[in-house]
Parts: structure tokens; sequence; C-alpha cells
């Protein structure tokens, strides 16, 4: 998350590119404004020479193609509504641009930044590179998925995530089955399958805040739909190719509904206002995070942990003498060496965390120092308004053009809190 994000602008051919340093994180909140609000947060810059390839996240403006190709490591959220939701809202602020994920990440956009982004008209980029592995990090085997079901609370609305399968068999009866993620084999068509997808735990219909995939399998019709987050399509590709004489059918919008729709009963669809619990506290941010921000977040974290070991080890290092005081009535020593050892305990804490935090904060500087250059300390943060209160009202008049509930509507349901600027 602190690692650079890369901006290319392509105009009559002429690619001019921009780094915004530790800008990876919460990157698709520059996007939600338009393109003259980027352009003029951009024009804070300098342009630089060259690719930064150690970005986190970037986005591809081509002009001459009105095509827009971005792609973040670390997303606002990971929830297919709520994904659903904030390309909603960056397609309404670039109506005439087609919108294009890189699924195929950042070297996608390091391809395109040179060159026009090719016929973007049915939303699938046509730059690939080699060696790119979408599905690398999924579980390997269905037969180990079986404590996901047994664990998964369906009334509880916070429980998850969770890969819903839905399977009909050929008797026309529904089978429901839960995963941590669709696993390698199952993608793959290894090993049959479907056969043990029916030997894990039956489940009932999860709440859809609890799912982020999901597919139905129609065994008597060979077909099979999935939907899911930003990744499905690659899933999608790999299963038309080891699924043979089935048809796999990628489902864009609405997946949790329509899968309710072939299961039967309605299930407990995600409300909008609780979708973009994660979305709009990102987007109201105008604050700049950078290493210093994230890594004292990490420092004070690891400090609570820390703190609770050294609590335990004094605790169990001083009950001994308790035990001495309780059987043998003299209280006061036991008191005084108790006190003794708390103390020397304290104050050599102290010591060390006042040296960590010298030596923390001169590392943290440096870091801060590399990633930032002259012109980067002066501009603004992000795109869009500065002021925290016009940048509110303006999110506010966003969501209403796209017909979603207010910032006060949503408020309850923020995921999380970023400080402004």
């Amino acid at each position: 998350m602190i690692e650079p994000a890369m901006i290319a602008l392509i105009r009559d051919g002429e690619t001019t590119l921009f780094r915004d340093p530790c800008g990876s994180a919460l990157f698709a909140r520059n996007l939600v404004w338009g393109p003259n609000a980027l352009e003029k947060w951009l024009r804070q810059r300098n342009p630089v020479d060259e690719f930064d390839t150690a970005c986190d996240a970037g986005v591809v403006v081509d002009y001459d193609a009105n095509a827009l190709l971005w792609y973040s490591t670390y997303g606002i959220t990971n929830h297919p509504k709520s994904i659903q939701l904030l390309d909603q809202l960056i397609q309404q602020a670039w109506p005439d641009f087609e919108i294009i994920y890189a699924t195929d990440g950042l070297s996608d956009l390091e391809i395109a930044a040179g060159q026009s982004i090719n016929q973007p008209a049915d939303g699938v980029l046509r730059i690939h590179a080699d060696g790119v592995d979408a599905l690398s990090d999924r579980p390997d085997d269905l037969d180990e998925e079986a404590d996901v079901a047994e664990q998964f609370d369906p009334d509880a609305d916070d429980d998850g995530p969770v890969a819903w399968v839905t399977l009909l068999d050929e008797e026309n009866v529904v089978h429901h089955r839960l995963l941590s993620e669709l696993t390698l084999d199952l993608i793959t068509n290894e090993r049959a399958p479907l056969e043990r997808l029916m030997g894990l735990p039956s489940t009932e219909i999860p709440a859809e805040c609890s799912v982020i995939e999901g597919i139905w399998i129609d065994q008597s019709q060979h077909t099979l739909h999935l939907w899911g987050g930003r990744q499905i399509s690659a899933v999608a590709s790999a299963m038309t190719s080891a699924w043979g004489d089935w048809k796999v059918q990628l489902v864009p919008l609405d997946g949790y509904q329509q899968q309710c729709q072939f299961s039967g009963p309605a299930g407990k669809p995600f409300p909008v206002n609780q979708a973009l619990g994660s979305v709009v506290p990102a987007l109201l941010s105008n604050a700049r995070i950078d290493p210093q921000l994230l890594l004292g977040e990490i420092g004070q974290s690891f400090k609570g942990v820390v703190v609770r070991i050294v609590r335990a080890l004094t605790i169990l290092f001083c009950l001994p003498f308790a035990i001495f005081a309780l059987v043998s009535g003299n209280w006061k020593t036991g008191a005084i060496t108790i006190g003794i050892i708390v103390a020397v305990v304290v104050i050599v804490f102290k010591w060390v965390e006042a040296k960590w935090r010298r030596g923390f904060a001169a590392r943290m500087a440096a870091v801060t120092a590399a990633q930032t250059t002259d012109d980067d300390a002066t501009a603004e943060s992000v795109a869009g308004p500065s002021d925290p209160q016009t940048r509110r009202t303006e999110v506010d008049a966003m969501l209403r053009r796209a017909g979603l509930p207010s910032v006060a509507e949503v408020q309850p349901h923020f995921e999380y809190v970023v400080p402004d600027a």
C-alpha cells in the first residue's frame, strides 16, 4: 500500500507519464471525479520519463481511443456488489469512455502506456502479459474445504467471506455448498470435482454480504454460471478451457440475485447502503497516505501486542512471590518484591520503547524522503476537492446522480474512518 501509483495520459499518440509516490492506497478515489479533476491534480506534478514498475496501482487514460484502463493491487473493496457500485461511480464520471479493469495487473498498464488501448468496446483488454497467473493464490483441494460450512453461521451478517456453490443434479435436486474460494481442482476439473462437492457438508443459502464469489452448476444441461470479484474473469477463462463441452458463462452483474433465482429461495441481499460502507469512506478521504502514517499504525499495533506479552510475563514472574506471601503471611516482603519487579519492567520497557521510536522515526523519514520529490510535497494529496466539507458535498451529489443512498445514509455502515488532511 505504500508503493507509488503511475498515471499515463495518451493524446494524439503521445504518452505523458506521472508518478504519485505512495499513491497506490485507495487509488480509485482519484478516478471518480472525472477527467478534468484528474488532469487538474496531475498538473501540480512534473511528468516523469519512464514507467515505475514498482508501483501497485495506476491508470492509463487514452483520449484517442476514449478508453480508461486501471488497476490497483489493494482495492478499496473486494466484495462484488461494492465493486459494482464503485465501477458505476467511475463510469458516471467518465461517460464517454470505455472503462476497463486490468485483470492481468500492472503489466497491462505498462504495455498500454506504450501504445493505444486496442479496441476495448467489449471491455476485454487484448494486450496480455506472459507469465501472469491470477489463480496462483487459490486453495488447491476441495477435500480440505469441509470445515468452511461447519464453521459458517448463516445467522451472522459478518460471517465469511465464502464462495457459494449451487449444484442442480440430474434429478433436479438443488444442493448448496460453501468453500473459502473456488478451488483450483474445481476450476481445472480435476479428480471428479462434482462428486467430491457432493461429499461436502450441505448448507443453507448464505447472506450476500458474506459471499465474495459464486457458481451454479446444472448437471443435466452441462452449464456453469459464475460471478465474483476482479479476478473472476480469469476463473471463467480457465474453466472454459478445462471443462470440455460444458458451457461456462460469466455473470457480470447481480450474480447473487441470479443464483438465488436459480436455486429458488430469495436469500438475503446486501443492502446498497451497507455495500457502500467500504467505498464512501475512501472517496471522502483527502489525506495523503504515506509510509510514516501506515507503518506508524503498524508500529502502534505491534506495541499493543508487545505490551500484552510483557504484562503476561510480568504476572507470571510475580506469581511465585504472590503465592509465597499468601502461604507465609509475609505480605510486606511479597508486596515490596512484586513492586520492585513491576517498576523495573516499566522502566526497561519505556527505555526500549523510546530507543525503538527514535530508530523507527529515522527509518520512516528516510523512506518518505526517498519516495517524495519537491513537487509531490506541494501537490494536493488526491484528485477532487481538498476541503473536507466540499468533498463530502460533492460525494453526496455524485451518489445522488447515480441514484444511490446519501453519505448520511451510508455513514452508519462505514467499515473504517480515514482521517482528513
